[in-house]
């Protein structure tokens, strides 16, 4: 797409998507681990596992694949397809919290072993296995970083038989382990496309691999290998936490548009956004209509007078016809007043360094550079005044 979608369409529902979304290609979906409404499942996106969701708990997902931030981390929120903004409006599409169900124990494999759980009740798939030819090596997710193309790899000196070698992978060093090794059984002849990567003892690690899938139930894990071998692994590169960036001030503005001319509102300066309808008459003063009035409407008890935003702006009118429908915006402040808009194109938070403020108390109060357009911000106060 030559410009970013402004909607993602699901179960017949538009939602308007976030400034900072990023449209990614649908990719092969994997079981979920601890799978939860709402969790289709998980898939490598640009080399790392992300969980991939719905957009509202219940619905099938689809092909339009969209990576945002979300409350636990990035994720994929899936759709039908893309769309443009209703005339009605549009919910901000916010992915929803990752919640997983209850996990029993896990069952042991051996002598200080750790397997997968086997299926059953509220018990789901809480393993990855990464597959060379004939060997099979299983990790908890727990322990999983990312999925990465295996990279170049630079011999480790003293690491001695149980790594094959350093990489730098994911922007940041590990160890990549043998796999032979760790099974104790003969080199695998396939070569490695991928690299598991994950955290153990507060080091990096590495596992080459060909494949990766689910791991089966009651499956036992490396956990136990891994820690007999800690003495090891002491060369691997230590996995230090990185901190999690700051978060980058920013304004939530409702984003407009009346008679042809974009605008936005600061959120809090609006009280409700209402459906497309047609005002009723607007009431006379000494015969003659009140000039800005275009009609009434009703809205939580009250009768609201309308004004056309589009006249408000210096644009074409947006009211431009008897019994013509438009949706509505309730100001807030006092006394209460209707703003005919021709679309509501959704509500985004906009980074401050984007706006830049206009001094004096005058209509429009900041600017906003929203990609080579510069998008007026108004005054609610100031746009709808009509006494």
């Amino acid at each position: 797409m030559s410009e970013a979608p402004a909607a993602l369409l699901a179960g017949g529902q538009a939602w308007a998507l976030p400034a900072e979304v990023e449209v990614v290609e649908a990719a092969p979906l994997r079981p979920a681990p601890l799978a939860a409404p709402g969790l289709l499942g998980i898939a490598v996106v640009a080399g790392q596992v992300v969980p991939v969701m719905a957009a509202a708990a219940g619905l099938a997902g689809g092909p339009a694949w969209v990576l945002l931030d979300g409350p636990n981390g990035r994720v994929v929120v899936a759709g039908e397809a893309f769309s443009e903004i209703p005339p009605q409006g549009a919910p901000l599409l916010v992915p929803p919290r990752l919640a997983a169900r209850r996990v029993p124990p896990a069952l042991p494999a051996g002598p200080g072993g750790w397997s997968v759980p086997m299926r059953g009740g509220a018990l789901r798939q809480v393993a990855l296995a990464a597959e060379l030819g004939a060997l099979r090596l299983v990790l908890p997710f727990a322990l999983l970083e990312r999925v990465v193309p295996m990279p170049v790899l630079r011999p480790a000196p003293a690491a001695g038989p149980c790594a094959l070698g350093y990489a730098v992978a994911g922007g940041a060093p590990a160890l990549v382990l043998d796999p032979a090794w760790l099974l104790q059984a003969e080199a695998p002849g396939p070569e490695a496309g991928l690299l598991v990567l994950f955290r153990h003892g507060g080091r990096r690690l590495g596992l080459p691999c060909a494949r990766i899938g689910p791991a089966r139930p009651g499956e036992p894990t490396l956990l136990a290998r891994l820690e007999a071998a800690a003495e090891d692994l002491m060369v691997a590169p230590l996995a230090e936490a990185a901190a999690p960036p700051a978060p980058e001030p920013s304004r939530a503005l409702l984003l407009c548009s009346a008679g042809g001319q974009a605008f936005a509102l600061p959120v809090e300066e609006v009280v409700a956004v209402i459906p497309p309808l047609a005002p009723s008459p607007a009431p006379e003063r000494d015969g003659q209509p009140i000039r800005g009035f275009r009609g009434v409407a009703a809205h939580r008890g009250e009768v609201l007078p309308v004004l056309d935003a589009g006249l408000r702006l210096g644009a074409a009118e947006v009211l431009g016809q008897q019994a013509a429908e438009a949706p509505l915006l309730r100001l807030a402040g006092a006394p209460p007043v209707a703003l005919a808009v021709s679309q509501v194109t959704g509500l985004r938070r906009i980074p401050e360094r984007l706006i830049s403020a206009v001094a004096g108390e005058g209509l429009v109060s900041a600017v906003v550079a929203l990609g080579e357009a510069p998008l007026p911000v108004c005054r609610a106060a100031v746009l709808g005044a009509w006494r």
